[in-house]
């Protein structure tokens, strides 16, 4: 099993912006203010000479404060547990939903700062339920997220709390909304003749980066193309951790329904943000399901062996920690 293990020591979502910033931001919580949460005086505060207070009868709300980024005005004590989602990268060119050509399990255990990342093969070879044997991506344009869910889930052995859904188009929309994303190409990468990434450390822009994330016109096939999805999810995560807070849930608020999809609430990942704002030094541990290759019925699929998938599911462990808040 491919195994890389990171620091994060270098400015670096896969695909996507919300990769980075909910899986930044998301992981699982409750809020809770200092001393209380219904004296008047515990919101009283200044901003550039204006005051902002919340009584027992106000029907002002904590989402209110964040939203006018008065985010001096209260403290969250750290609730969070362990959170483990999906991501689905959606392709429109197909006339279903699309099929999910990016899937990723993620774990983020905030009491250790570490995030763990599985990347699923998109034709990995799989007994669909309702639809028999056909490539896991089928799973999401024959039911939609919640059918991908439950195959991820069977899978795996675990219970998602939430899963995250973008399209290509929207992924590059993001990109270039923070400017961009830093990556390291092992290669040059050609469209036919033309010369479209050098090798080398440099910034991507939406398209480019959409092209880096999707090729696999090589010998590392499927298997490089994961690995350069796994280093721009991290990329976005180093650049949103150096975003302030009000920058974060900006970005919240221009995606949310609008281009990516959730069946997260806002509610909970406006939470989770607040209180993941101060994570630093996290650790990410990026893998793939190991798998081999084979054509059956005059289509290519991936196989795996069960002791790789016995792996794999081995890093969703205390699962007792996990699932215990309620995203949806």
């Amino acid at each position: 099993m491919m195994k890389k293990r990171k620091m994060l020591l270098i400015p670096l979502a896969f695909i996507l912006l919300i990769v980075g910033f909910i899986i930044y931001g998301f992981i699982n919580s409750n809020m809770n203010l200092t001393n209380g949460s219904t004296s008047s005086e515990q919101f009283q505060g200044s901003d550039e000479g204006s005051d902002v207070t919340l009584n027992e009868n106000s029907e002002s709300s904590i989402q209110d404060v964040l939203d006018q980024n008065n985010e001096e005005l209260f403290k969250m004590i750290d609730t969070r547990k362990t959170v483990v989602f999906a991501i689905y990268g959606i392709d429109d060119k197909y006339t279903e939903e699309g099929r999910s050509d990016i899937i990723m399990v993620i774990k983020y255990d905030p009491s250790l700062k570490k995030m763990v990342i599985v990347s699923i093969p998109r034709d990995l070879r799989i007994d669909i339920p309702g639809y028999g044997i056909a490539k896991i991506n089928a799973a999401f344009a024959y039911g939609g997220s919640e059918l991908a869910d439950q195959v991820i889930e069977e899978l795996l052995g675990i219970k998602l709390d939430f899963s995250i859904r973008l399209n290509f188009d929207t992924f590059s929309k993001i990109i270039d909304s923070v400017g961009g994303v830093t990556i390291n190409a092992k290669k040059d990468f050609y469209y036919g003749d033309k010369l479209v990434i050098k090798e080398g450390n440099q910034v991507l822009n939406g398209r480019k980066a959409l092209y880096y994330v999707r090729f696999r016109s090589d010998s590392d096939v499927d298997y490089g193309r994961i690995g350069r999805q796994q280093e721009v999810v991290i990329s976005l995560m180093e650049y949103l951790k150096s975003t302030s807070l009000k920058e974060k849930l900006k970005l919240v608020g221009t995606y949310y329904n609008n281009g990516i999809t959730t069946d997260a609430k806002v509610a909970k990942i406006t939470d989770y943000i607040k209180m993941s704002n101060e994570d630093e030094n996290i650790i990410y541990e990026n893998y793939r399901l190991q798998t081999y290759s084979e054509v059956i019925d005059g289509l290519w699929y991936e196989l795996y062996n069960q002791e790789d998938l016995d792996m794999i599911k081995s890093l969703f462990i205390n699962k007792e920690e996990m699932n215990l808040e309620n995203w949806k």
